[in-house]
């Protein structure tokens, strides 16, 4: 069927229609004509300009959809090649434990020589506070002593037979000492 048939038959039978009263004209069919007309012009050359302008933002969102995955292809690509560059960080991360490791002995041992520095250390004030006291005590012992001597040279002092027996020995010492210069200047 061609195009002129449609027209032709579509024509027939409007005249029909109208001629045998089965349809009214009236303005709603001008109006109704009108529109049809309308949407059939805008359809025929608004219909290529509409398909145009989405066939442009479909290529603008295709273009940028393919510019975001070059984009993300690209930095896959140099992601990869940064952890390429990293391979030897399994090596350098055995270094470090086995640095980190000794490290850790060196502080324990560090750490057992400040305490046993310490130790010694507190033995060494508890020694001094032993000698301190031993040297108190006979320092205390020696006072005592001295004045226990005192107090009975003190007691002897006051009797009157030691007083006369001091003061013999004492004339008896010194002219001992005189009488051999005595007799040197004499002679």
């Amino acid at each position: 069927m061609s195009k002129t048939a449609i027209l032709s038959s579509a024509a027939g039978l409007s005249i029909y229609a109208i001629s045998n009263e089965y349809y009214v004209m009236n303005e709603e069919t001008v109006v109704a004509f009108c529109l049809l007309s309308v949407w059939g012009g805008l359809i025929k050359f608004g219909g290529p300009l509409y398909k145009k302008w989405a066939d442009e933002q479909s290529d603008k969102i295709k273009n940028i959809l393919n510019s975001a995955r070059a984009d993300h292809t690209q930095a896959v690509k140099t992601r990869i090649a940064d952890v390429q560059q990293m391979s030897s960080v399994i090596d350098y991360t055995k270094t470090l434990f086995a640095v980190s490791k000794e490290t850790a002995k060196l502080e324990a041992e560090a750490y057992e020589l400040e305490q046993r520095t310490a130790l010694a250390a507190e033995a060494k004030t508890v020694l001094d506070s032993w000698v301190r006291y031993e040297s108190q005590v006979k320092q205390r012992q020696q006072k005592e002593l001295a004045q226990s001597v005192i107090a009975k040279v003190q007691k002897e002092l006051e009797n009157p037979k030691v007083l006369k027996q001091i003061l013999d020995q004492s004339v008896a010492d010194i002219e001992s000492t005189l009488l051999p210069t005595r007799t040197c200047e004499i002679g």
